[in-house]
Formats: C-alpha cells, structure tokens, sequence
C-alpha cells in the first residue's frame, strides 16, 4: 500500500504554520545483520513545527524508535537528509545537536540528590554556579518538587522520578525535546495523571517536543499532530481529530480506535472522490487513495444507532435520506458502565458492532435484549473511503 502524502493529511489546505524547526527529507534507514536487510525506515518526509507536541505512534516494530534516533543523532540515516532550524546536521553527533530526550528508564544517577540530578547538564556545561542555582529553583517549581531537592532518586515516587528526570532535559533548554515513550513504567492512574503533566509543562515552556509512544490514548490526548507509522513509513500526519475522523487507511481506522468494515463495491471514482455501493444503496465519498489503490469502507462503531424495532412501532415506516437503515438481530451485548456494546447481525449475515453511550438521562435497561429484532442506523456522513492494502472492495 502507498500511503497518501502526510503532508496534505496535517491540517486543513489554506492553513498557516509556525515556523519549521525540524524537515525530514527521503529519510531511509537500513540494517544489514546476519538475518538480512532490514529497512526501517522508508523514505520518511515530514516537517515538525515550532512548539508544537508531535507524537509518533505506532505498533511494535513499526520503526518509531529509530525515527526518534535518527532525530536525537543516535542513528545516521542510510539515506535522506535531517535539517535543523535550516541547516544540514544529518551527520552532527548526539552531543552536538540542541536537543534534550525523555528516556524510558529516566536515566537518573542513584547516588545525586535530585537538585543534583536536574543541574548536571549545566555543570558540564560550565554554567556559572549562581546561575545553576536560580535555573533548577525555577524549574523545581514548574515541576512541582519544590522542597525535594535534597532527596535521592530512591526516596521519590515514580512519577516525582518522571518529573526529574523532565526536569533535567529543559534546563538545558534545547531547542527539540525528544520523549521515548517514558510513561510506559508506570502504572495506568499515575500514567494518566503524568501525561497531563507532561503537556503542561510542555505548553508553558514553548518547548518543540517529539513524544514516541504504541498508547492511541496517549497520542490523541496530548498531541498537537500525531504521526501514524506502520512497517516503517508514514501512514498518515494529523490532528487527532483528523487521525481519527478522517483515517487515509484501513490500518489507520482500525489502530486508532475502533473500525467497522462495510462489505462495498466501487460503481465510480472521480479526481478526489469515489461513488461506493453498499448495502444496495449508492454514496459517494472522499477518496484517499490514488493509481487505482483498493478502497474499502469503514464506520466508527459509536456512528451506529441499534433501536429495537419493538420498542418504536413506527420505526419501520421512517424514511431519512440522511441514513442507511439495516434490519438484523441483536447477537450480543456487553455493558462496559459508560457504554455497551452490541453485534447485530444484519439479515443478510454480516456482523456489525456498534457502541451505544450511556448519560443520565439513558437507561440501559431500555436497550434491545439479546435476540431482539432492531434496526441499525449508519448515518451517510460517517462513512469513510479508506486505502486498503487487502483489496476489501473489488
């Protein structure tokens, strides 16, 4: 599959940037090992704009990390240029480069205090030492460890050890702040507490920031684009609302969230448009794709409405342009607290799921029951063309 150009997925055309601190020009990056060649990188191109938190997501193995090196200096690319702030530093080493990265581990010495852990860049620096003490008193209160500089790393939490180890990178103030995936020790309450403060931090210092993370929640919650990888090219550059509402690709609908696979067949398609059939109606929709990629279609299963045909009498006479109405049986539910979600098989055989929300004003117990004759709703606006690499529509 050729993934459209992630640069006309980031924002709405017409749309102005902040300057480009950080291009990314046909970066390639192969090993050659016993095993083989392996490419882990495949002609990456992207721009990455003056205080803004970009997130790179992606599975396992889907060449994130290596991007994030390739931006730190630990890794020189096979092929392709890195330019900063307008200059060439493809070749420039780690400790030459005006960035500061967020480990995994936090990295922090066990036998420094924690003013000590947070200052030592600026020793070796040289930084004068009256100097060094108003900085780390500074970021000691943006950090919120006031009164635990004394403290050895053994003595704190863990998310007073994330916050540390945060504080040591933007002392040193660099111009790119590189994060790798450095929530992940923690447990899921401190995780989400930590990610609001990491973006707090990181919206009050200005700072350029590249977080790499496999956590979708993760992504869409702190970041002002997310870069969607996968077998290590780009699958799609966008606010999380557009990652999310408007996926280019079946694996992009299908690894953020949730995505429902409508069986389709293309009658037509236009410059930037194609007409689907599905269900034996017709719709024309955006198209992602172009050179004859396969298309297929998707809907997020919350666009699902399932009403019980029982419950509304007239519901069989309605008639709305605006939707796609499917009549089947209600296979199963599960109830999640603040939702529950149901499979419905059609009469024709498909399983559909759908997710239904529950407020105060909802009461579950009105929901269909297992065995149940319904009817579901797709609304036409929430179907999505999407590339799909196993050829789905035909």
């Amino acid at each position: 599959m050729t993934a459209s150009n992630p640069s006309a997925n980031a924002t709405d055309a017409g749309a102005s940037h902040p300057a480009v601190v950080v291009r990314l020009d046909g970066v390639q990056k192969v090993f050659d090992s016993s095993r083989g060649r392996h490419e882990a990188l495949r002609s990456i191109d992207l721009e990455i704009y003056d205080g803004e938190f970009l997130t790179i997501l992606g599975p396992s193995g889907c060449g994130k990390t290596t991007l994030l090196r390739v931006l730190a200096g630990f890794e020189t690319p096979t092929r392709g240029e890195v330019i900063l702030d307008g200059r060439r530093c493809t070749d420039m080493p780690a400790n030459k480069r005006p960035m500061a990265m967020v480990f995994q581990n936090y990295a922090l010495f066990p036998h420094l205090n924690v003013f000590d852990n947070i200052a030592y860049g600026l020793r070796l620096a040289k930084v004068r030492r009256a100097e060094i003490a108003e900085r780390v008193e500074v970021v000691l209160s943006i950090m919120d460890l006031v009164g635990l500089g004394k403290r050895l790393p053994g003595q704190l939490s863990g998310g007073q050890q994330q916050r540390v180890a945060l504080a040591r990178s933007v002392i040193v103030r660099p111009r790119v702040l590189l994060f790798d995936e450095p929530l992940s020790n923690l447990d899921a309450r401190l995780r989400d507490q930590m990610r609001g403060e990491l973006r707090r931090v990181q919206q009050q210092l200005g700072v350029t920031s590249v977080y790499v993370t496999h956590d979708q929640t993760e992504a869409m919650a702190m970041s002002d684009r997310i870069v969607v990888m996968s077998n290590g090219r780009l699958e799609q550059v966008g606010t999380p609302v557009e990652v999310y509402r408007r996926p280019v690709s079946l694996f992009v609908a299908d690894f953020i969230g949730k995505a429902v696979v409508l069986d389709c067949s293309i009658v037509r398609r236009g410059v930037g448009e194609a007409t689907l059939s599905l269900f034996g109606e017709q719709l024309t929709v955006s198209d992602p794709g172009a050179d004859g990629e396969p298309l297929t279609a998707v809907v997020r299963p919350e666009d699902l409405s399932v009403v019980g045909v029982g419950a509304d009498p007239e519901l069989a006479q309605r008639s709305d342009p605006a939707v796609i109405r499917l009549d089947g049986w209600l296979r199963s539910t599960e109830f999640l607290g603040s939702e529950s979600r149901l499979r419905v098989e059609l009469t024709d055989g498909t399983l559909l799921d759908a997710v239904a929300a529950h407020h105060a004003a909802a009461d579950p117990e009105l929901l269909p029951r297992i065995g149940d004759r319904v009817r579901v709703e797709i609304p036409r606006h929430a179907v999505r063309a999407v590339i799909d690499s196993h050829d789905v529509c035909e």
